[in-house]
């Protein structure tokens, strides 16, 4: 195995259209407004059916937008999601609102400010807030309080809120909102620069809908509020979100901007929507670094990605006999391991097992009797030069029969299906053989005595050869009367001796070699009594309620952060379904019965079914905390290399505990791709090998801004370039706790994120980057899913 990437080729039929904008200013912003008209006609008196300059008509209105609470609906969806737990480090928390205008309908000037002339800043923000950064929720669980909006804006001993009139408070200044209160220094150190405001918030415009999980691309327009803040890749943290309203708070922030805030000093704001989340770093940082380390070890060395023990050393140790080491090694290096095991006659011994899964290709079951498997003995191997047992096919024969004996309904139904096969049975070879009743026997190919209502076809054969004509006449016409012809003998039929002449052959008989009608008679009318058995077995045949112990014997072969590959031994689950499927059969009719009409039978390639249930053939077990961190992690297997590549169908893929991961495939693939979920769209930075140690940098994967329309990546390339020991590190600002989390935002600032994103971009050939907005940068941090391709080397 080896580890590569794969970029994937653009989608030439995109299953959605999606657009970045800048903003979306409204025509007029919120608030309440005071017309005044008045109508001037020169030389002529108008007395009072005009309003004058001085008598003026006046009128109010309002227009209306969320103010101090946010309603459910407009909030479309937030990343992270609320509550969960994952390595966040390079997630820049996001918050979709269904409304395009929203952020931009309110004002950060206090009420009777002059208004700004330049293009007006959003009244939105979202700030992220580690633990014990909230005197009012220390452990940073999105925790509000709940007051009147006239308390919200009631003046309070060191304490800063919105200065917005009374006149300008939309609705029931007494209606209930949650409000945070920050400590001013915090406030100023997270809270985004006035100038920074306008590149968090962008509009995203959405033409269908793929469905994607999580959060849904939904059709049509949605303005999007983004933190600016990384959370810590040292420590684990919880983190409160919050979207707070600016309305009215320009002093505070020219304030904030200038550092003039301290701890004295507390910043009440409404909180227009919460949640909370758990960032839990990874090594290396989340996906990328969780699976290269399943990959490589700490030298950067591939790891043994085979379902199987650690290998001992080669060499044996002194007075060991070699050939049975090496015998014993070669076992191990298959996926065998050796178990204590109890002989009949008492003795204690060891024996080897392996699980359905196999280290490499296993051997063909021999062929099933006739009567099928009826005992774990018939499946245990014995090496007669070591004097040892295989029990891997009886364990797995065993544990069937214990699996089906446990489920009493699937037993009842199975037992219940036998009972029935064996009526049905009889009942048609008494048809088949009974004397007047074998049709077939008279040149007809098709024995109808195998229909429900025999004697109705009797007659009707009788009557297509004559003889119930030739019956009439007899019995209306005296014998030698004139014109009459004399009757024909009846046909009759043969039979085979004396004693029990005409008497019905046993179905027992007949089973041993059924004719091609009596099996398709059997099928038919046992066939729906068959579908919830098949399907029991169906789901035993992936291997579902199979205790892991059996799958993976030994924990050394899957330990704590590994990813395993394997096959899967068909001999092994032949034997499991067998060992089911036989708890109802009591003697050889019961088998025959089971070989002849019974679907699952037909799977196990022990009848002539024309389809057989998919089998697989290969799988991946992942433990590691990649699976808790990635709740619908993708694992895609594919026959070939590359773009001549074709999918294999995954016939299970379940999470057996919180960081366990089973996938099955039908086929033994030539690659396999791990994706991370397609949770939506999402924010965030990436991350890079630093030359050639194990530490990953922060850095930012360029998208061609020319080519909005696609924003396709400019393939190899990131910012900063060269990376340098700090990375991206080197453009953010320091949070609270000393750490640099918060993106430098400053447009006019030649060292900040901004300034260098455009210069990196430009110095591509990138024309667009002059202009570098909202729209531009939501494009640069917008992270698609990340994946990791592991290759089988090609055949020579």
């Amino acid at each position: 195995m080896k580890d590569q990437r794969r970029i994937p080729a653009p989608a030439t039929d995109p299953s959605f259209v999606l657009r970045f904008q800048d903003n979306r200013e409204p025509a007029i912003n919120a608030g309440l407004y005071r017309i005044r008209a008045s109508q001037i006609l020169p030389g002529v008196n108008t007395g009072d059916y005009l309003p004058t300059e001085d008598a003026p008509v006046e009128d109010v209105f309002e227009i209306r937008a969320p103010q101090f609470a946010l309603p459910d609906e407009l909030a479309h969806a937030a990343n992270p999601v609320a509550e969960s737990r994952s390595d966040y480090s390079t997630t820049l928390a996001h918050l979709s609102l269904a409304d395009p205008l929203l952020p931009w309908m309110r004002r950060l000037d206090e009420s009777g400010s002059a208004a700004a002339e330049e293009a007006e800043e959003p009244w939105l923000a979202l700030l992220l807030l580690a633990e014990g950064e909230l005197p009012g929720d220390p452990d940073a669980t999105a925790a509000t309080v709940t007051m009147t909006a006239q308390e919200l804006l009631t003046d309070a001993d060191g304490v800063r809120h919105p200065r917005i009139a009374p006149s300008q408070i939309e609705g029931d200044p007494t209606a209930p909102c949650q409000t945070i209160e920050i400590p001013g220094d915090v406030f100023a150190t997270v809270a985004p620069r006035t100038d920074e405001l306008r590149h968090l918030i962008h509009v995203r415009d959405v033409r269908t809908d793929p469905g994607l999980r999580g959060e849904t691309l939904a059709e049509g327009a949605f303005s999007i509020v983004v933190t600016n803040r990384l959370p810590d890749r040292t420590r684990e943290a919880r983190y409160a979100a919050h979207l707070v309203a600016l309305e009215g708070c320009r002093t505070i922030l020219d304030d904030a901007d200038a550092g003039r805030l301290t701890a004295d000093v507390r910043i009440r704001l409404a909180a227009l929507h919460s949640w909370s989340f758990i960032s839990t770093p990874a090594p290396g940082g989340g996906f990328p670094g969780r699976v290269q380390n399943l990959l490589f070890d700490g030298s950067g060395a591939d790891r043994d990605l085979l379902l199987r023990v650690p290998a001992p050393p080669a060499d044996p140790p002194p007075g060991t006999d070699s050939d049975a080491y090496t015998a014993a090694r070669a076992r191990l290096a298959s996926g065998h391991v050796s178990l204590a095991y109890g002989l009949e006659s008492g003795e204690r011994t060891y024996a080897w097992y392996r699980g359905p899964f196999t280290a490499e290709p296993a051997q063909p079951l021999p062929a099933t009797p006739a009567s099928g498997w009826t005992s774990a003995a018939q499946l245990t191997a014995y090496e007669r030069a070591w004097g040892l047992f295989d029990t891997g096919w009886g364990a797995a024969w065993t544990l069937g029969r214990a699996l089906a004996l446990a489920d009493a309904d699937f037993a009842a139904m199975l037992t219940a299906w036998h009972a029935k096969a064996r009526a049905q049975a009889s009942v048609l070879a008494q048809r088949l053989t009974a004397v007047g009743l074998n049709i077939a026997g008279h040149g007809d190919p098709q024995p109808r005595s195998l229909t429900h209502r025999p004697f109705g076809t009797l007659f009707e054969d009788l009557a297509s050869d004559g003889s119930v004509s030739r019956l009439l006449r007899a019995s209306t016409h005296p014998e030698g009367s004139v014109g009459i012809p004399s009757p024909e003998p009846f046909p009759r039929t043969a039979t085979a001796g004396r004693l029990g002449a005409g008497r019905a052959t046993r179905p027992s008989s007949l089973l041993a070699a059924p004719p091609p009608l009596l099996r398709a008679a059997l099928i038919e009318r046992l066939s729906e009594d068959g579908v919830p058995i098949s399907g029991w077995l169906r789901r035993l045949r992936l291997m579902q309620d199979v205790p892991f112990a059996a799958l993976v014997p030994d924990e050394r072969a899957l330990p704590v952060e590994s990813l395993r590959l394997f096959y899967v031994d068909p001999g092994w689950v032949t034997a499991l379904v067998s060992g089911a499927a036989g708890i109802a059969i009591t003697g050889e009719t019961d088998a025959a019965l089971a070989r002849i009409a019974a679907p699952w039978a037909a799977a196990d390639g022990n009848g002539d079914g024309d389809e057989e249930e998919p089998t697989p053939r290969a799988g991946v077990l992942i433990r590691s905390a990649l699976v808790r961190e990635n709740p619908g992690l993708l694992v895609r297997p594919y026959h070939g290399h590359g773009d001549d590549r074709t999918p294999i169908a995954v016939l299970r893929q379940d999470a057996l505990g919180p960081d366990v991961l089973l996938v099955l495939f039908e086929e033994v693939p030539d690659e396999i791709e791990l994706a991370e979920p397609p949770e939506g769209l999402s924010f965030g930075v990436d991350l890079r090998r630093f030359e050639l140690s194990l530490d990953y940098k922060r850095v930012i994967n360029l998208r061609s801004v020319d080519d909005p329309d696609t924003g396709r990546q400019i393939l190899g390339e990131s910012f900063p370039s060269p990376m340098g020991e700090d990375g991206l590190d080197g453009f953010l600002r320091r949070d609270p706790s000393g750490v640099r989390s918060l993106l430098d935002l400053r447009p006019g600032a030649v060292d900040g994120l901004l300034s260098g994103l455009a210069d990196r971009l430009a110095a591509l050939g990138q024309e667009a980057a002059a202009g570098f907005g909202p729209a531009g940068l939501a494009l640069q941090l917008t992270n698609a899913p990340r994946f990791q391709l592991i290759t089988r080397e090609r055949s020579r």
